[in-house]
């Protein structure tokens, strides 16, 4: 790589968000000050334009470079596939180098700063994205994609390894943040795709393949993984440009996907619904003959309509188990545009993405326990909604939510782990309705009373935490008002009497008024300065995602059972 790259990507830059970037804070700066603040502004917004797949006027809008930014460049929050992205950009004149390690520390710092909601120690630009900071902290299915820009090549040992000791602090206990490095190569190499535009043309192996003569042509076979994947390193969201929805991150659907291609590659064919992809032309090449056990295809102008999470989870699946991916085949549709109608593609891509999704959670909707629990509410003058519809229905005091009895009913089970697992990731408390956790939760001996008297607890729980996050503005002090909410609710139905919740006869709605608000003020002061002495230095968001640090935490809370 050479200065000549780095002039490439200036051009972009200048050319693309150079008058879109806010420089109202550097008019007193020198002229030369002001246009390497320009370019690293720029390259910030260009790396997210690239990886996030955002468009011009969101990646400009990410910016927060400037005074007191405390080593942070860039934020975006991605509300789709939920990610979080911070990046910190270098611009490097000569194309060579990298960073300085002070200030790759300084970027650690600050996005641990952030996750704590430390916002005053960050400028005004950082917290004027103070709501979709706290909205991305509260919910447990967030990911953090952490980004360092540069316009250089190199990335010395101590700064990977002040990296990789940020994301040991925040995988613990499980993956919450990946780290990638955004070089002058990966910015050049994306200069003739995601900013040009040019039309992807990509060369496919298909085993077992076959053809559609008519009316338009197609071709159909078997594709190896590790073939799929070099598609992603080099194009990403281009591959999906007509596609009605991108690669949205690594959910718990897509997790699902990964750990097939990582446990059992041999089994992917059967349990992935395969890839359709639309092209402006497809050639056959001579080699092979008419043999269908092989053939090679040069397709031209390729988008793929339909598989975008398989090829997204395929591409991330080469970093983690690279050499499982030739054990893993794909079933793949490839579709000739070239004498179809105008709207033929359109109408394939509209077809091939109209199927419902299934979740974790419809698969409740098969267990009896659930059509039992709601018919007993109905006698009570209560609805009970478990299976998921297109209505928006709004919890109060005629309807219950399967969210809110989930939680409710996992955090009031003796077993703390169910609380936890709860805020980790609810859709794990789904995963097989005829086996633990789930029938922890869900069982014959829940009554209907027991179930909408512990929502109304869970209820009374998140609404003075609710409270109490917006009275302060303490960072670690209102991060634990948003995070500690499992674990409290769990706390709190200790110490309630058990029979609160199941005995019918029991004044429950005196209780609720009078005692119970006590109770809950009662322990989040002692638990929260109980977190304070026991883990000062941890990332608050993390330590109600510990099961062994919330088993300590309960333990000094409740040093024995006699106090409950």
């Amino acid at each position: 790589m050479s200065k000549l790259h780095v002039n490439h990507i200036r051009t972009t830059i200048e050319k693309s968000f150079k008058g879109k970037i806010d420089t109202s804070d550097l008019l007193t700066r020198p002229p030369e000050e002001i246009d390497k603040a320009i370019l690293t502004r720029g390259l910030a917004a260009y790396c997210l334009y690239v990886l996030a797949a955002t468009d011009i006027d969101n990646a400009v809008k990410s910016i927060v470079d400037g005074y007191n930014d405390n080593g942070i460049d860039a934020i975006l929050f991605d509300r789709n596939p939920k990610i979080l992205w911070l990046v910190q950009s270098k611009w490097i004149e000569s194309g060579n180098g990298e960073p300085e390690t002070g200030e790759v520390k300084k970027f650690t710092s600050g996005v641990l700063d952030l996750l704590d909601l430390k916002l005053d120690r960050f400028n005004s630009r950082v917290n004027a994205k103070e709501t979709e900071l706290t909205e991305a902290l509260d919910d447990p299915s967030v990911r953090i994609n952490i980004v360092i820009a540069y316009t250089g090549q190199n990335f010395s040992e101590h700064n990977l390894r002040a990296i990789q000791d940020l994301l040991k602090e925040l995988n613990d206990p499980s993956e919450l943040a990946r780290f990638y490095s955004f070089t002058l190569k990966d910015a050049h190499k994306a200069l003739t795709g995601s900013i040009v535009g040019n039309p992807i043309t990509i060369e496919i192996a298909l085993s077992n393949w076959g053809p559609i003569e008519g009316p338009y042509q197609a071709f159909y076979g078997l594709i190896n993984a590790s073939d799929i994947a070099p598609w992603w390193t080099e194009h990403r969201a281009r591959l999906f440009s007509d596609n009605i929805r991108n690669f949205i991150g690594l959910t718990e659907i897509n997790e699902s996907i990964l750990g097939t291609l990582s446990n059992e590659p041999e089994n992917f064919w059967y349990f992935n619904n395969g890839i359709t992809a639309l092209c402006r032309n497809i050639s056959k090449k001579p080699l092979g003959g008419g043999d269908r056990n092989m053939g090679y295809f040069v397709c031209e102008g390729v988008s793929i309509v339909n598989g975008a999470q398989t090829v997204g989870c395929i591409g991330h699946a080469l970093e983690r188990s690279p050499d499982k991916l030739k054990d893993a085949k794909v079933l793949i549709r490839l579709i000739s545009l070239k004498d179809c109608p105008t709207d033929f593609g359109v109408r394939i891509t509209k077809a091939t993405n109209t199927q419902n999704k299934i979740e974790k959670r419809d698969f409740v909707s098969l267990d009896p326990e659930q059509e039992r629990l709601r018919t007993e509410l109905l006698l009570e003058g209560k609805t009970y909604h478990f299976i998921r519809t297109d209505e928006n229905i709004l919890p109060d005091d005629a309807n219950y939510l399967l969210e809110e009895a989930t939680v409710a009913l996992a955090c009031s089970n003796e077993d703390y782990s169910l609380s936890i697992q709860a805020k980790r990731e609810i859709g794990k408390l789904w995963e097989d309705i005829t086996k633990k956790p789930y029938t922890d939760i869900f069982n014959a001996d829940v009554t209907a009373t027991e179930l909408w008297r512990s929502i109304e607890v869970f209820r009374a729980v998140n609404t003075k935490l609710k409270s109490m996050e917006k009275a302060t503005r303490q960072g670690r002090e209102r991060s634990f008002y948003i995070h500690a909410n499992r674990f409290l609710l769990h706390l709190v139905f200790q110490k309630i009497p058990k029979n609160a919740t199941r005995d019918p006869n029991y004044g429950f709605e005196t209780f609720v008024k009078d005692a119970l608000p006590h109770v809950i003020q009662e322990l989040i002061e002692p638990c929260r300065l109980k977190v304070e002495e026991m883990y000062p230095t941890s990332l608050i968001h993390q330590i109600f995602r510990n099961f062994t640090k919330c088993k300590t935490l309960k333990d000094s809370i409740f040093p024995t059972r006699a106090e409950l």
